[in-house]
C-alpha cells in the first residue's frame, strides 16, 4: 500500500453569509485538499487550512512517494522534524497527512477510522451550535448584528438540528453587546449550555469584569478570553467560571506549563494543532489525568475535516462536552449528499470504509475554480481584506 502520487487541491466554498471574528470578517472557506493515491489505486483524502498552499506542500509529494500509507509515524517525524525551528507550524501538515493516510488504511481494509482509533467510545457525540455576528451576504440576507439577531438564528438552528448547547463568537463587538447576546440566549434557552469565546480578545481587567457579569448566566465555559497562559491563570483566580482554550494550549509543549500554572480548566482539541486524530486521542487521555476537560474545537472543515474530526471525537473517551461545528455555516459542500448535519444535537461518525464518505469530484472541481480566479480569496490568503465592511481596518489585540 505504497503512496504512487499525492495532489494538492486549493477549493474556494461560498458560506451563507461573511461571518465576523475580532480578526476581522470571513467571506467564504477556503481549504487545500489533499488527494492520495496509493499503487493498487485506493484513494485517500486529507484537508488543511488554504494557508498552507501547494506550492508549500510540494516538497512532502516528492518525500512522500513510495512511502507506505500505514508508516503514519515515519510521515509524521518528517514533517515535525525538517528543522530545528520551523518558521511554518508542521502540526497542520502532519494532521491532514493523517487524515489522508486513515482514509486510505481504512478504505484498503474495509473499516471506519473509528476503529482505526481504537473503536467508538461514544455512539455519537453532541454538537454546539456556532453562533457568529455576521455581515449580510451579496442577497442582503443573513446579517447577524444584535442580540436578537441572534436568539433568532439560535432558535432557527434549534428546530433544524437540535441543538441543546451552543457557542457564541465574541470579541468583534464590545463585551456590553456580547454580555447582551449571552443574556439573550439564556432568556431563549433557560436549560441550554452557554458558552462565548471572545478569542483572546479583552485585556484581563475587561476579563474580570465581562467575566463576573457572565457568571449569573450558568456558562459551561468561558474561551479564551485573554491572550496566553499567564493571563488566564491571572484571572482564573477571580471567576467561577471554568475556562477553556483552543488557543494557549494547542501542542504538546504547552500542555505541561498550562497544567502547571493552573491556566485552564478544558482543553478544545483541533486535528490540525495536535497533528492528527491520533495525537489528539492522546491529548483526551492526557486531560483526563490532569483532571482536565476535553472537547474539540472547529475552523471553518469541509466535509472531509468535519468527517474526521466526528470520527475522533467518537474515539475520545473522555470527551466531556459538545465539540464545535463551523461546517454547517457552508452553502455547499464536496462530499456526496451535502453537508453531515446533526441530529438531536448530535453528530454520528460514517460506517463506510475509511472516513466514509465520498468526494464529489463536480464539485472539487467547481469550486478548485472559484479558488484559482481569485474571487473567493479570504483574509487568511489575503490579509490585505481584513474585513470586508472596514476598509483599511486591521486587527489590534487586544481590542477591549
Amino acid at each position: 500500500m505504497k503512496i504512487e502520487e499525492i495532489e494538492f487541491i486549493p477549493l474556494s466554498l461560498p458560506i451563507e453569509a461573511p461571518i465576523l471574528t475580532c480578526y476581522g470578517s470571513l467571506a467564504n472557506y477556503s481549504r487545500t485538499l489533499i488527494k492520495l493515491t496509493t499503487e493498487a489505486g485506493v484513494v485517500g483524502w486529507g484537508e488543511i487550512a488554504s494557508r498552507y498552499t501547494p506550492a508549500m506542500l510540494e516538497p512532502y509529494r516528492q518525500l512522500f512517494r513510495g512511502v507506505s500509507i500505514w508508516e503514519t509515524n515515519y510521515i509524521a517525524q518528517r514533517i515535525k522534524h525538517w528543522n530545528y525551528y520551523p518558521f511554518v507550524k508542521p502540526e497542520p501538515v502532519m494532521g491532514a497527512f493523517e487524515i489522508a493516510c486513515l482514509d486510505a488504511q481504512g478504505k484498503a481494509i474495509g473499516e471506519p477510522v473509528y476503529r482505526l482509533l481504537g473503536g467508538k467510545s461514544h455512539t455519537s457525540v453532541p454538537v454546539a451550535s456556532y453562533i457568529f455576528f455576521r455581515h449580510a451576504n451579496a442577497a442582503g440576507e443573513g446579517e447577524i448584528r444584535t442580540p436578537d439577531d441572534a436568539v433568532a438564528f439560535a432558535k432557527a438552528q434549534h428546530a433544524a438540528y437540535g441543538f441543546e448547547s451552543f457557542k457564541l463568537k465574541g470579541g468583534y463587538y464590545s463585551p456590553e453587546v456580547d454580555i447582551a447576546s449571552i443574556a439573550a440566549l439564556r432568556d431563549a434557552f433557560p436549560n441550554a449550555k452557554l458558552r462565548i469565546d471572545p478569542q483572546g480578545s479583552w485585556t484581563p481587567t475587561t476579563a474580570v469584569s465581562a467575566g463576573k457579569k457572565l457568571e449569573a448566566l450558568d456558562l459551561e465555559y468561558l474561551e479564551d478570553p485573554v491572550w496566553g497562559q499567564a493571563a488566564m491563570a491571572r484571572i482564573r483566580d477571580h471567576l467561577r467560571t471554568p475556562l477553556a482554550t483552543n488557543m494557549c494550549v494547542t501542542q504538546f509543549e504547552e500542555f505541561h506549563p498550562a497544567v502547571a500554572v493552573k491556566a485552564i480548566d478544558v482543553v478544545l482539541t483541533d486535528l490540525w494543532y495536535w497533528g492528527g486524530p491520533r495525537n489528539t486521542v492522546i491529548v483526551d487521555k492526557m486531560c483526563h489525568a490532569a483532571g482536565i476537560g476535553v472537547s474539540a474545537h472547529s475552523s471553518a472543515e469541509l466535509g472531509v475535516g468535519n468527517a474526521a474530526i466526528i470520527h475522533t471525537a467518537a474515539a475520545m473517551p473522555n470527551l466531556g462536552s459538545a465539540i464545535d461545528c463551523m461546517n454547517l455555516h457552508l452553502v455547499d459542500d464536496i462530499i456526496v449528499g451535502g453537508k453531515i448535519t446533526p441530529k438531536d444535537g448530535r453528530l454520528t461518525p460514517p460506517d463506510g470504509p475509511g472516513l466514509g464518505v465520498a468526494i464529489d469530484e463536480a464539485k472539487v472541481e467547481k469550486y478548485r475554480a472559484v479558488a484559482a480566479s481569485g474571487a473567493g480569496t479570504d483574509r487568511f490568503m489575503n490579509p490585505a481584506l481584513a474585513d470586508t465592511a472596514r476598509p483599511g481596518w486591521y486587527p489590534s489585540m487586544p481590542a477591549w
